[in-house]
């Protein structure tokens, strides 16, 4: 039997307010898909929980002149899928929402409690991680921004304060000419957690002969999604040859600490590193040449 408050504030300042109450062991409530299942399992014993859903300012996705984009921390993963799949730069945020479990898991699930959680095969961080966002927090202190990388810091970890609460996920503009692309294996198709992920956006020069720039992100190998930064190396200034690409998925694969779960051996997930990185590489690139590349 569980017993807990349920409260639903109007304004983030309420939110704050009842979440910094002293002795007041509350957590917040975004999509639910998460903490229904730790509260259930006993990972949690939660005395109040604070729905964001009264909080208007929190949903919905908002574009600036600039390119920007503000995508408030209650769109869901539906949305998601939707807001970006026309777009190449970003689409990367489409392919990963059109994969996170069942069709009623992506009408709940929220881009804020994605994050929160902190899983380390959360599948919107690797996209966010190379697409350079940051996260809004709202806290006692006032708000403050932080990139998302190293924001998640390991296992269930964040740099959130339990105070705080996520209100958006900041994108900056993305240049002209590049592109992004995200591949995940599953043991069960759309509706299971990743084995591993892979996040690539690539950049050509202006002369279409030159990788500027490169950001290759993982998830589900090691502690927390995160930048392979000598694959970027390796990749950044290149022509994109097969020795280019295969060192480089060499590379992220070494930078990578796997473990062994239910769901496959730290042996398979090297394996695998090495071809979602070629392949997400590869794709980004096509797409970034106005290609046509499908997963």
């Amino acid at each position: 039997m569980f017993a807990f408050d349920f409260t639903e504030p109007r304004s983030l300042e309420e939110a704050v307010s009842t979440l910094a109450a002293p002795g007041s062991r509350a957590v917040v409530l975004a999509g639910g898909t998460g903490l229904i299942v730790d509260v259930r399992r006993g990972k949690i014993n939660p005395k109040r929980v604070v729905s964001l859903w009264g909080i208007p300012r929190l949903q919905g996705a908002r574009r600036q002149e600039s390119g920007a984009v503000s995508i408030g921390a209650l769109v869901t993963t539906s949305e998601l899928a939707e807001i970006f799949a026309e777009n190449p730069q970003t689409l990367a945020l489409s392919e990963a929402a059109r994969v996170l479990g069942s069709r009623q898991i992506q009408n709940a699930a929220t881009i804020g409690g994605n994050i929160c959680r902190a899983s380390p095969c959360a599948d919107f961080v690797p996209p966010l991680l190379c697409l350079g966002a940051r996260v809004s927090l709202v806290g006692p202190r006032g708000p403050r921004e932080r990139d998302i990388d190293g924001f998640v810091t390991g296992p269930r970890s964040t740099a959130r304060d339990d105070t705080e609460i996520l209100t958006s996920v900041d994108l900056p503009p993305q240049r002209p000419g590049s592109a992004t692309a995200f591949l995940k294996i599953m043991r069960r198709r759309a509706t299971d957690l990743a084995v591993v992920s892979a996040c690539a956006l690539v950049e050509w020069d202006e002369s279409g002969d030159r990788i500027q720039r490169c950001r290759i992100a993982l998830g589900s190998a090691a502690p927390f999604p995160f930048l392979s930064r000598r694959a970027e190396q390796i990749l950044t200034g290149s022509r994109l040859s097969a020795d280019a690409l295969r060192s480089a998925a060499r590379a992220a694969r070494d930078e990578a600490s796997p473990i062994t779960d239910i769901r496959a051996s730290a042996e398979y997930r090297s394996a695998m590193i090495e071809v979602l990185v070629s392949r997400a590489v590869s794709i980004a690139a096509a797409r970034a040449r106005g290609g046509v590349s499908t997963q």
